[in-house]
């Protein structure tokens, strides 16, 4: 009993550092630090802001064992994709049950306060690529009409405005999708690759490019699975601008 008035008697006077704006708890001592490198002071102070335990279940990828799509391990999709669009992709973490929660919880219920945390998951890939290479430009992965429609946002556009934003890249609408497919997640490696074929299109008067021919774009998304969505949308940029490197950079890997 003495130890539940102790923590009642904290809770009231204690020293309030805010909450944690995964969980909501209250934060008394500050967060855990968080294992990866990111300079940005904006999506550094936001992880500072997760405490302990969200800061803990964040499955980081800070090294790839898979030099063209980023996984952690040995990748059997990239030795058999005879037809690679995309230079290269890294994604921020794994994509574990926690995080598909997290993504779950933003995509589908609509908690706006996950983007900001979601955004600077992504930054530690995005810096390191943007710090390396120069881009004329990022663009996201476009939703289907219906599913903008029945989400009232595309998470990756959302996201990569976010990474624009604070990196100083200019955002290019550059992609529509033409065609609804099926739900990814109940779809085999075969389907996915299928699925796909024929679903976006290079919208060049949305582009906002005027006249130029990007000679490197970043492309953004939430979760890379087979590379089957990363790789058609590269293929039809590249149709529009054969000189194009297209790079990808995501939130998670599966």
């Amino acid at each position: 009993m003495k130890l539940e008035w102790l923590e009642r008697i904290y809770r009231l006077f204690g020293p309030d550092n805010g909450c944690c704006p995964v969980c909501e708890r209250q934060l008394r001592n500050g967060s855990a630090a968080f294992p990866v490198s990111i300079r940005h002071e904006t999506p550094r102070t936001i992880l500072s802001s997760l405490c302990g335990e969200c800061a803990g279940r964040i499955p980081w990828i800070d090294e790839a064992a898979c030099l063209v799509c980023g996984r952690p391990e040995r990748c059997g999709d990239c030795l058999r994709r005879t037809n690679r669009h995309f230079r290269c992709c890294r994604e921020a973490v794994r994509y574990d049950p926690a995080m598909r929660q997290w993504l779950a919880q933003y995509k589908y219920r609509g908690l706006e306060r996950l983007e900001p945390v979601l955004a600077a998951m992504l930054a530690m890939p995005a810096e390191r690529m943007i710090g390396r290479l120069a881009f004329d430009a990022v663009t996201a992965v476009p939703l289907a009409e219906e599913r903008l429609l029945e989400r009232g946002f595309n998470q990756a556009e959302r996201l990569a405005a976010r990474i624009c934003d604070w990196y100083r890249v200019p955002y290019v609408p550059l992609l529509r999708r033409i065609r609804h497919t099926s739900k990814m997640s109940f779809i085999g490696r075969g389907g996915r690759l299928e699925n796909m074929k024929g679903s976006f299109a290079v919208d060049i008067s949305l582009s906002g490019l005027e006249g130029r021919e990007p000679e490197r774009v970043l492309l953004v998304d939430d979760i890379y699975t087979t590379g089957s969505t990363m790789n058609e949308c590269a293929y039809v940029i590249r149709r529009s601008f054969p000189a194009c490197e297209v790079y990808g950079v995501l939130l998670a890997r599966s």
